[in-house]
């Protein structure tokens, strides 16, 4: 892989921290009584106890993601008996991906992403991380054609935007690079890495930042 993609790679796990809003009760229902016990549900849902596994899986993952390295065996043995359960559970096979792509584990972190988007073509994390190791391994182009796919659905992830400018630039691709970065600082207009690989852009020759 060119030196130009060395560094800056992102690497995401996959986590969800949305919170469901809670309903509001206006003046309406303020003097009404309920003529019944109505089946209420509180906020968030209970999952139930078969979601245990896979949920402390995913929130080991989540620790050891953030650098929380004495997480990573638990993460990894919950995330492995979460997918024994859940073999279809794009989540899990993403984090499980992502966690043997830190360690090194490339097959076994391509067969997890690839298995996850056979499922869910949509999983812009884990179509990232798998252009990663396509780029790592030396597949520059396979590697940019899924983060261009990527950066098309979600032009606000600026580390997609930066793999892909990089890429462009290692293949002398100068103007495709240089509207991806600008791509990238309509979103994010402080990042310094892009600015400092627009203004190499813009040299006569144009370069690329390491």
């Amino acid at each position: 892989m060119p030196a130009a993609m060395s560094s800056d790679i992102a690497h995401t796990a996959v986590t969800n921290h949305s919170i469901p809003r809670r309903p509001a009760f206006g003046p309406a229902f303020a003097d009404v009584a309920p003529t019944s016990a109505p089946q209420l549900v509180s906020f968030p849902t209970a999952k139930g106890p078969d979601n245990d596994v896979r949920d402390l899986a995913l929130a080991w993952q989540s620790l050891a993601s953030r650098g929380m390295t004495m997480a990573e065996p638990k993460a990894e043995a919950l995330l492995k008996k979460a997918a024994a359960q859940f073999p279809e559970d794009t989540a899990i096979l993403a984090a499980l991906g992502y966690a043997e792509q830190k360690e090194g584990a490339r097959d076994k972190a391509r067969a997890l992403y690839e298995e996850a988007l056979s499922i869910d073509r949509t999983l812009i994390d884990v179509e990232t991380n798998l252009g990663v190791l396509d780029a790592r391994s030396g597949d520059l182009a396979d590697g940019a054609k899924l983060w261009q796919d990527a950066f098309r659905r979600a032009p606000g992830r600026s580390d997609i935007g930066m793999n892909l400018a990089r890429a462009y630039c290692a293949v002398s691709k100068f103007d495709e690079a240089r509207d991806c970065v600008m791509r990238v600082l309509e979103f994010n207009p402080d990042l310094g890495v892009a600015k400092t690989l627009l203004h190499e852009l813009n040299t006569d020759p144009p370069k690329c930042s390491p």
